[in-house]
């Protein structure tokens, strides 16, 4: 912020004084500052190193312009647009509302971006948190707890006890793998599909981990229940869809060719009739005829 807020070139001996964290002896100063400067090139951040008068060969000065630190909000990948989208949903759900609702509008109309590639991921993220930290702390004590989980093929949530035994990330989404106590077995849930607060016992070392348990053997498991669904996607759209796909092709100048791995078929129906016409599901046939007769319903109800 130092480099980029100056207007000049700053000596690397005024980033001593003013920067916070340049501490102890002039050896370990000139560490701190070439450490801080390869973080920085690594982050793609350009640090111009000139004198401050060409004429003359005193001390180099270093400066960040802000023409080259300025994000490109023009012709953004979609893996730019989905961490743009994840960084506006923690704002929102950490006291920032005013701040992401304004941001997002900026770049909606700065970036042209389709509203619903921003909006998707603002909404479960303060409840995936809340639920990381609860079981975190369960984990570490060693506590049971309980929540409503709604399975992908359910339209009602069902309480669980379980015993915490690790959460990870698997294809784009945080997963707590542990014992559920109702069905004496070890089971995965999606943290998206908590749909109430966690409950922690207060009872402490209630269960041990084994040492040779490993998370990602249960979240592999996974991939056998996943159904394979292949969209035609408009070009720069969808990108709740492009976020974990497959595969991806150009079908035509208007649409892209994906590939998906949804959790269930009927999971892949909701988001295609969530998408509107930003997307057709292509296959499975199953599939497709159930988002067909969805569409035939809900035109015979507004007739």
């Amino acid at each position: 912020m130092a480099l980029l807020a100056s207007r000049r070139y700053m000596k690397k001996s005024e980033i001593f004084d003013k920067v916070a964290g340049y501490s102890g002896s002039a050896e370990t100063k000139e560490r701190m500052f070439e450490r801080d400067k390869d973080d920085l090139r690594n982050l793609g951040i350009e640090i111009e190193v000139a004198s401050q008068d060409p004429l003359f060969e005193d001390e180099a000065g270093y400066r960040i312009k802000p023409e080259s630190y300025r994000f490109p909000l023009k012709n953004l990948s979609d893996t730019e647009k989905n961490i743009l989208a994840t960084a506006l949903a923690l704002w929102e759900s950490s006291g920032f509302e005013k701040l992401a609702a304004g941001t997002s509008r900026r770049l909606l109309s700065k970036a042209n971006l389709d509203e619903t590639e921003l909006t998707p991921f603002v909404l479960p993220v303060e409840l995936v948190e809340e639920s990381l930290t609860e079981i975190a702390k369960a984990l570490a004590l060693r506590s049971a707890i309980e929540f409503q989980y709604q399975k992908p093929d359910s339209q009602s949530s069902e309480l669980r006890t379980v015993h915490p035994m690790g959460l990870s990330t698997w294809r784009g989404s945080w997963y707590l793998v542990g014992e559920d106590l109702g069905r004496k077995d070890i089971r995965a849930f999606k943290l998206s599909r908590i749909c109430s607060q966690i409950f922690i016992s207060k009872k402490r070392e209630m269960y041990e981990i084994p040492d040779d348990f490993s998370v990602s053997d249960y979240l592999v498991m996974l991939n056998r229940e996943l159904v394979e669904i292949e969209w035609l996607v408009r070009k720069g759209r969808a990108q709740l869809l492009r976020s974990h796909m497959k595969m991806e092709k150009s079908f035509d100048e208007e649409w892209d060719l994906i590939l998906t791995e949804e959790d269930s078929v009927d999971l892949a129906v909701e988001k295609a009739l969530w998408h509107f016409d930003s997307v057709v599901l292509n296959r499975p046939k199953e599939a497709r005829e159930r988002v067909i007769n969805r569409l035939q319903e809900l035109s015979e109800q507004h007739e």
